[in-house]
């Protein structure tokens, strides 16, 4: 099993390093410290297992203001 960098394609989940197959949820995680948290991944479609380490503090979109339930205009 490798750690990889995820490629990433929503906010949640990463793709399966090894079909690139969308994956929702780790099978398991584990809280290492403030700065790492451990996730290892199942792709249930090629079989495959790989883990990531992610930091918690590191956001994507920013969660302040308007930025958490941005507005939308409907026409």
């Amino acid at each position: 099993m490798a750690t990889t960098a995820s490629k990433r394609r929503s906010r949640f989940g990463v793709c399966c390093a090894h079909c690139d197959n969308e994956l929702i949820a780790p099978e398991w995680s584990e809280y290492r410290n403030e700065r790492q948290v451990h996730h290892v991944w199942h792709c249930w479609k090629c079989d495959s297992s790989f883990e990531t380490i992610v930091d918690p503090k590191v956001t994507e979109y920013p969660t302040t203001g308007d930025n958490i339930f941005p507005s939308r205009l409907v026409a």
